[in-house]
């Protein structure tokens, strides 16, 4: 007598609940070291030029996807690194204030439409989506208001964004201020080992190339 086949609907019943939760398969799915990243977007984003995201809003970013997390999210800002970023074909992003990558990119970023920036890269824990994020702040209206989240280091914070003006433009950048409202802490084991990572990158990460591509980019 041939075995019953299994009928498409009874599938999931059979099988029961699944073994591993959502945090797991974002975990496996991603299959990089890499943390997401927290970005304020606003209205100079191509996604908000083109209506995809709101404006003024901050995305929690992991590879291509950006999720909305609002005008204001709350946060616990853990601690911080320098960075040096150049974007392009290659992105290329430097962690020690003394290499000479970390210097040409610093010095490049002072030129206009070069694709570099430099400035503090803060970690931060967003309780609202239970992960840990890095959150960069390399632009000149970033870097005026990065002593404001150094402030809170160790402690809980409310990002949000303030307008800026000069004789010409407006434009909007992040504002951190004290966070009255309690939430929930991350793992203390989860919480240390990201810690250890973050506090000891490579001098300089290269992401979007070959491995030859790298080691040429590493070379010149």
């Amino acid at each position: 007598m041939a075995d019953e086949l299994v009928k498409a609907d009874d599938l999931a019943g059979l099988l029961g609940i699944q073994k591993y939760d959502d945090a797991a398969f974002d975990a496996a799915a991603a299959g990089t070291a890499y943390l997401p990243r927290l970005q304020l977007l606003t209205s100079n984003s191509k996604l908000c030029k083109s209506g995809a995201f709101p404006t003024n809003h901050y995305a929690l970013v992991r590879d291509q996807k950006h999720d909305d997390l609002g005008k204001n999210v709350d946060v616990l800002i853990v601690v911080w690194r320098p960075k040096a970023l150049e974007t392009g074909d290659a992105v290329i992003s430097c962690f020690d204030p003394e290499d000479a990558e970390f210097v040409r990119i610093q010095e490049k970023s002072g030129q206009k439409d070069s694709g570099c920036m430099c400035g503090p890269e803060f970690l931060v824990w967003i309780p609202s989506v239970k992960a840990f994020a890095t959150f960069f702040m390399g632009t000149k209206s970033a870097r005026r208001e990065s002593a404001n989240v150094k402030a809170r280091v160790t402690k809980s914070a409310t990002l949000g964004s303030q307008l800026c003006k000069n004789k010409k433009f407006e434009w909007f950048a992040p504002e951190c201020s004290a966070c009255s409202t309690p939430f929930e802490m991350p793992p203390k084991a989860l919480l240390m080992e990201t810690v250890e990572k973050f506090n000891n990158p490579p001098k300089s990460e290269i992401e979007g190339v070959s491995e030859n591509e790298e080691s040429a980019a590493r070379a010149r």
